[in-house]
């Protein structure tokens, strides 16, 4: 193997210009055992190299519950290139579905759903007006099999120990929020070295998610494999995030309007690249499913779902029942919109009618619907994928939240479903924040990857151009939070980001939480870098198959738009601005009706469709937005806003 430092290339991210930036290898190098460097599989893609030890992974849970068993050797860790499907496999009687489970009562009632599904003949499908029954058929009562899969895409060694002891504002040593956690391998019996207690404590968290999930698959009577895609989430979502960080940590000179990031968010990353990317790759490939789900509060219909390739009568007729529900809850949402016609019509090809990509439609609890962060996810990747929850209410005080179609056939909760199976995860709490930082303060932690110290700046009043405080990196900072301006006498909100004279990394700030320099009504998105869902497929034949025929054929569409997650939708429209550029096709231009706060580059807008914005059309970061309505000299008042939350009261009462 190569000798470490003299052959390793000039790495391409900004986390590996210096090999010895590279967490794994400072945790290889502490314990003596980094005398090689081993390129991953998937590495080569992206020019960067990652220090790994020539021995075995190390396992910081090591110290929980000692080496691995051989009754949980059935861990694999792998990447999405070792995924294809084996070329020849076993004629089964009956569908395969893998079950994402992370240790929460989503996934876990997820599973029991569908494996009651596989042990009851008779199966409850909800339509718009009644619960009916589908009864087996002749030799139609073979169900379907059910299997767990527990994926970790967070590996705590590749914290740094020094590090990542962070405290949070009050000066507490922060606890970790379990969310599907670390990966797990064996430490050598002669290894003396410790974890850092802020990475055990994080490993603990991840053990309990796992434990957690383990005890509902033994109550289920499932099998629970487990994955690893650590390499893969860091690759993929972590390195372009911190990337992302690192270019707004520099203080560097740009339009605050503009936004050279690339990652949105972890959780949208997440869902994009690894949850419909590599563990759907992973459960279809190697575990041989020929359907998975997941327990997003979201509805997909497979409006090209015959049933034809499925042997199994129980699950064929649920599927089909629930395929003609959705489509009449669509039909239902589109009716009296002519100026929506289109989004039915869209296929512009034989092949795109035969086989239309599947639909995104927005969960029935509207309180849980997790529409929005899945509108990165490519329409291809949602087809044989399935969503169990998406026509139930997490809780009995959601209920009102829920669709109309399903108000007065479904009183059962997600909460109360899992009581009465007697689920062990019945009571659990749901879990919050990003995955792999949990409740630890998230400036201090990322601030280890970055490869140079955010740069120090200045508060400063927009209203006034004074200085009102200083400091330690805009990245800590987004439009719209609170500042939190040490000794300021008022209470002081994040309105921009730019420069002052000599200063690259002023955060610009402002009096009241709807200043007028917090609102735009227009934004925009790279027009290559939306993600259309379910309208059809973009071909060599056809390179716009995909996007909306009226914006392909010049003419504006009127839609419904979220910025932030579970906020209200907004009336908008929206227009394609074609480039001269023969390397760009320009971009999509999203204009409001009312004005928006805190429209924020690189954050998500993801578009609707439907009277009451059921259909998720896809979403995309935003690229720009439009000027603000102090920079117009415009004030605004509460009665002319738009919510910017479903708790945004004082717009919304007023």
């Amino acid at each position: 193997m190569a000798s470490l430092i003299p052959s390793v290339p000039k790495a391409k991210g900004i986390l590996f210009q210096q090999l010895h930036f590279h967490p794994l290898y400072s945790h290889c190098l502490r314990r003596g055992h980094a005398t090689a460097v081993v390129a991953h599989p998937l590495l080569p893609k992206t020019n960067l190299i990652t220090a790994l030890c020539n021995q075995e992974y190390h396992d910081s849970c090591n110290t929980i519950r000692g080496p691995l068993s051989r009754t949980t050797s059935s861990i694999r860790y792998v990447s999405s290139a070792d995924s294809s499907k084996p070329s020849s496999t076993p004629q089964r009687t009956r569908p395969r579905i893998v079950v994402a489970m992370s240790g929460g009562v989503d996934s876990s009632v997820a599973a029991h759903l569908l494996q009651s599904k596989a042990r009851n003949p008779s199966v409850q499908v909800h339509d718009n007006n009644h619960v009916q029954d589908v009864t087996c058929n002749n030799n139609s009562c073979d169900g379907i099999e059910v299997i767990g899969l527990h994926m970790s895409n967070w590996n705590a060694l590749d914290e740094d120990p020094d590090k990542s002891n962070a405290t949070n504002t009050r000066g507490k040593q922060s606890s970790p929020n379990p969310i599907d956690t670390t990966a797990t391998h064996s430490l050598p019996n002669n290894s003396s070295s410790k974890p850092s207690s802020n990475s055990t404590t994080f490993c603990q968290a991840s053990e309990k998610e796992y434990t957690d999930a383990q005890s509902v698959a033994q109550h289920l009577s499932i099998p629970l494999h487990r994955v690893s895609f650590a390499s893969e989430y860091w690759i993929q979502v972590f390195e372009p995030f911190v990337e992302s960080l690192a270019f707004k940590s520099k203080g560097t000179k740009t339009n605050s309007n503009q936004s050279e990031l690339t990652m949105p968010n972890p959780d949208y990353g997440c869902n994009t690249f690894i949850k419909f990317g590599a563990m759907k790759k992973y459960a279809m490939g190697q575990m041989n499913a020929d359907f998975v789900a997941t327990g997003h509060y979201a509805q997909l219909w497979h409006r090209g779902y015959t049933g034809d390739n499925d042997s199994s009568g129980v699950f064929r007729d649920w599927m089909m029942e629930t395929s003609r529900t959705l489509e009449q809850n669509v039909r239902s949402s589109l009716e009296g919109r002519p100026e929506e016609e289109w989004v039915l019509n869209n296929q512009h090809t034989a092949s795109q009618k035969d086989n239309p990509p599947p639909m995104l439609l927005a969960g029935a609890d509207r309180s849980k619907d997790q529409s929005y962060f899945l509108s990165g996810v490519k329409g291809e990747a949602f087809r044989n994928v399935i969503f169990p929850l998406g026509h139930l209410a997490k809780s009995q005080s959601a209920n009102t939240n829920a669709d109309s179609s399903y108000n007065n056939t479904v009183q059962q909760t997600v909460r109360d479903i899992a009581h009465q199976a007697a689920i062990p995860t019945a009571s659990k709490r749901d879990s919050m924040g990003i995955c792999f930082i949990g409740k630890r303060n998230f400036g201090q932690f990322v601030s280890q990857y970055l490869p140079e110290p955010p740069a120090p700046g200045t508060f400063v009043d927009v209203d006034t151009g004074e200085i009102v405080g200083y400091h330690e990196g805009s990245m800590h900072y987004t439009i719209g939070q609170g500042a939190k301006i040490s000794g300021a006498s008022a209470r002081y909100f994040v309105c921009g980001k730019g420069s002052t004279g000599d200063d690259g990394n002023t955060v610009f700030v402002c009096n009241s939480t709807h200043h007028p320099s917090l609102y735009t009504d227009e934004l925009s998105v790279d027009f290559d870098a939306f993600n259309w869902i379910g309208l059809g497929e973009k071909s060599d034949t056809d390179s716009f198959g995909h996007v909306p025929y009226p914006l392909v054929e010049g003419r504006p569409i009127k839609l419904l738009a979220r910025t932030r997650h579970l906020q209200p939708l907004a009336q908008c429209t929206v227009s394609w601005q074609r480039s001269r550029d023969a390397n760009s096709l320009g971009k999509l231009t999203v204009q409001f009706e009312k004005p928006m706060r805190a429209i924020t580059p690189c954050q998500v807008v993801s578009l609707y469709a439907g009277s009451d914005g059921l259909i998720c059309l896809g979403g995309g970061p935003i690229k720009g937005r439009g000027s603000s309505y102090l920079e117009r000299g415009m004030d605004v008042s509460l009665s002319m806003l738009h919510p910017a939350g479903i708790n945004d009261l004082s717009v919304l009462r007023s």
